[in-house]
């Protein structure tokens, strides 16, 4: 697979949305389908996940990350 780095803003709905779809998943022990810039995929039971939050020059960021390796 080509590598591929998309960040995409969104609206709060959709944000909420896609959020809540993948909590949904993770709740019922279920991978999660989502679509991003055109992609579709799925993110595995066994995703790593993780919280982070940065700042540095006045400036945070936190993210929300899911993390799997891609079938070959």
């Amino acid at each position: 697979m080509a590598d591929r780095d998309v960040e995409r803003n969104c609206s709060v709905a959709d944000f909420v949305a896609t959020l809540r779809r993948i909590a949904d998943s993770l709740e019922r022990k279920e991978a999660a389908r989502i679509q991003v810039a055109g992609k579709r995929f799925t993110v595995p039971l066994d995703a790593a996940l993780s919280i982070e939050h940065e700042a540095a020059g006045g400036q945070e960021e936190l993210e929300l990350q899911l993390r799997w390796t891609s079938a070959t």
